[in-house]
């Protein structure tokens, strides 16, 4: 970590994620970060009509499960998950000091959109708005409010992995820096980097080794996930599995139980690995991670970006797609974002 507290490198894992060369095809890419953006979008959508509900209550009142996308999103302002990640990502095209121009675009969406805030997110861009310089502001939460480590950054991380899926080095580096702007613990940046490197082995064409990965990670300073989640009282189920070389469970079983931090970062996170292990198709995964309850909308939009880059755009059900917002917009962003990442 560098001196402000900020993970600057990770040799161990540039090392493994350097190992594997690229073998998508230009069309296979293309299909891909598209689908990481679009899948994000309809994790995010799917999630927005329980969040916060526990799944027995859910099971009550949808006994086939939440399954469809109210289709007037289309048409409404984008959700925080969405907007942010858009916002990162048009931040990552424009090049230059993206940092400075992310936290710009932080402020003006709060401004001129703001929902689905979170609560660390918008005492953060208060801060901003006073001191534009990250990672201030941040830190000064994360210190005042006993170390907190909710998910707001890991669920617009993912533009990272496409524009650095070719760079591993810089993929750590950037997916640590934007997470740090609004959310400076250090199991936040390390979500995200290993929710985006899950994502960019996907976009390369490689399936990726979870036990191998987070053993790299911890290696060069992570936390560690399990211990963590044990300590904080959420389902650790995902991370059990990976620790002793087993296969993450196959459906959402291990989250059918109330648990309390709904919105920590490592319980989305584990959302995102399990979503690159799952046997289910894109359509049932997304389901049943809606269907888990808890923070559904964030944790079914760091499950969707993982599942868009697993199986791609072409996956995604034509219904759902129908309902995303400026959806045109995104497809386009994906698209520069690939070219960023050009070898």
């Amino acid at each position: 970590m560098s001196e402000d507290s900020i993970v600057s490198h990770a040799p161990r894992l540039v090392e493994l994620l350097s190992r594997s060369e690229s073998t998508a095809s230009s069309s296979d890419l293309r299909d891909r970060a598209r689908g990481v953006l679009l899948g994000l979008a309809a994790g995010n959508l799917l999630g927005l009509e329980v969040e916060g509900r526990p799944y027995d209550q859910i099971a009550t009142r949808y006994p086939d499960g939440v399954r469809e996308i109210d289709p007037r999103e289309a048409h409404r302002l984008m959700d925080d998950d969405l907007a942010q990640a858009v916002d990162l990502g048009e931040a990552l095209v424009v090049g230059g000091d993206f940092a400075a121009d992310f936290v710009e675009r932080l402020i003006v969406w709060k401004r001129d959109n703001g929902r689905g805030i979170g609560i660390t997110t918008e005492a953060v861009i208060q801060g901003l708005r006073r001191d534009r310089q990250p990672p201030n502001a941040a830190r000064a939460i994360y210190e005042s409010r006993d170390g907190i480590a909710p998910n707001g950054g890991v669920m617009r991380c993912a533009p990272v992995a496409i524009a650095r899926r070719s760079d591993s080095a810089q993929l750590i580096a950037d997916s640590a820096w934007t997470c740090a702007v609004t959310h400076y613990a250090p199991t936040c940046q390390w979500s995200c980097i290993i929710v985006n490197a899950v994502i960019a082995q996907f976009l390369n064409g490689n399936e990726p080794d979870m036990s191998t990965l987070l053993h790299a990670a911890q290696g060069d300073g992570c936390p560690d996930p399990l211990a963590i989640s044990h300590r904080d009282g959420i389902p650790a189920d995902v991370l059990e599995s990976i620790a002793t070389g087993e296969t993450p469970p196959a459906g959402n079983e291990w989250l059918l139980r109330r648990h309390g931090l709904i919105g920590h970062t490592l319980l989305a996170m584990q959302f995102g690995l399990w979503a690159a292990a799952t046997p289910l198709n894109f359509e049932d995964a997304l389901i049943a991670s809606v269907n888990s309850g808890g923070d559904t909308d964030t944790n079914a939009a760091v499950a969707g970006a993982v599942l868009g880059a697993r199986y791609g755009a072409s996956a995604i059900p034509q219904r759902w797609l129908d309902c995303v917002p400026e959806r045109g917009r995104i497809e386009v962003l994906a698209d520069r974002l690939v070219s960023l990442s050009a070898p």
